[in-house]
């Protein structure tokens, strides 16, 4: 990477640094607002080990995610270290802050693996099954709502309609803002500052457009590879696919040990799958993040499981260790790489 590009993403990083820095003042707003003074107390006796024990919870996905590219990297036959492939998950961690649920960091994934020198129709096949595989993990989650819990199911798809008609006229406006976005890049009446050039180096924004306008023609040889990886990479998938379980399990593991913590009864089984439908939920919540609507789809499904003298407390905590902790660390983190590979260049 240039200097100029590495001055660039540093910019970026800053400002994403600023909004994480305000979701973080807000969120303990909400804690104080929302808690009371002698609940903050129990936050204290807090012991460190289920803090350190969360944070290992939190990055087992990062590592998960970087192996599952690594692993089918080689596959593809393509050069990449799994140091490497864990800086892309971070970077793209970081990026996805300012994006809905359902959109994530894909773009900036593209465009950091067409920087390392991957074929654009390797670099579609990674994105495409990694949305098969999100697509197949979503869907298991459902069929264990129906079949474990079905009033769940009901009382979920009674929330996203309240949720929906109850702010129509903002989610009308984001919609209408997202149109207003694809109709002016159309036409290239597309302000300057909004373009998505802005918001990473231009070497890598030169790539992804390439990418993007390589894709069409790319099409038969990314199904040719998916054919090549169902008849010769069975055991690769079922490899990525159970990575990808542990991944996520880990994730849902951060609300077990916050439960046990604050020595709340609860139903294993029961709160691993009801995790799995707030996710589900988040997909259609159309914020950064999902704020506001993971936290309010947490209290449905978990009100009643949780202490009502704790559930504010609890859905904070939670919220915190798997989102504004998430993108804290992904910075931490892509900053002591970057020092790293910054220190390999010069010797």
């Amino acid at each position: 990477m240039s200097q100029q590009d590495q001055g660039n993403l540093s910019n970026i990083l800053r400002k994403l640094g600023i909004f994480i820095a305000i979701g973080v003042c807000l969120h303990i707003l909400f804690v104080l607002y929302t808690t009371d003074k002698e609940l903050l107390n129990i936050v204290k006796t807090l012991h460190f080990s289920y803090v350190a024990l969360i944070m290992v919870l939190m990055v087992i996905p990062w590592v998960g995610y970087a192996l599952r590219i690594w692993f089918w990297s080689k596959f593809l036959g393509e050069s990449i270290r799994l140091d490497e492939c864990l800086k892309i998950v971070v970077t793209a961690e970081v990026a996805s802050a300012l994006s809905p649920t359902a959109v994530g960091g894909a773009p900036v994934k593209a465009a950091l693996l067409l920087n390392k020198g991957f074929k654009a129709k390797n670099v579609g096949f990674l994105l495409s099954y990694g949305v098969i595989e999100d697509i197949i993990f979503y869907a298991m989650g459902f069929i264990l709502a129906t079949y474990f819990s079905e009033s769940l199911v009901s009382k979920v798809l009674n929330f996203l309609n309240h949720f929906l008609t109850t702010n129509f006229k903002i989610i009308i406006t984001i919609l209408g803002l997202i149109l207003l976005y694809f109709i002016l890049k159309r036409y290239r009446r597309l302000p300057k500052f909004l373009k998505i050039g802005n918001f990473m180096p231009k070497a890598y924004y030169t790539r992804y457009y390439k990418f993007r306008t390589k894709l069409t023609s790319n099409i038969s040889e990314i199904k040719s590879t998916f054919r090549l990886a169902i008849i010769h990479g069975k055991w690769r998938m079922l490899f990525s696919f159970t990575v990808l379980l542990i991944q996520w399990f880990s994730k849902f593991s951060v609300l077990l040990v916050l439960l046990h913590a604050f020595g709340i009864d609860f139903d294993v089984i029961q709160t691993y799958i009801r995790q799995w439908f707030i996710y589900i939920t988040m997909l259609f919540i159309p914020t950064p993040g999902a704020s506001g609507g993971a936290e309010a789809s947490f209290l449905l499904i978990f009100g009643q499981s949780i202490p009502s003298k704790l559930s504010y407390l609890i859905v904070s905590m939670w919220r915190f260790f798997t989102y504004y902790y998430v993108l804290i660390s992904a910075l931490t983190i892509y900053l002591l790489i970057s020092y790293r590979f910054q220190r390999e260049s010069k010797r």
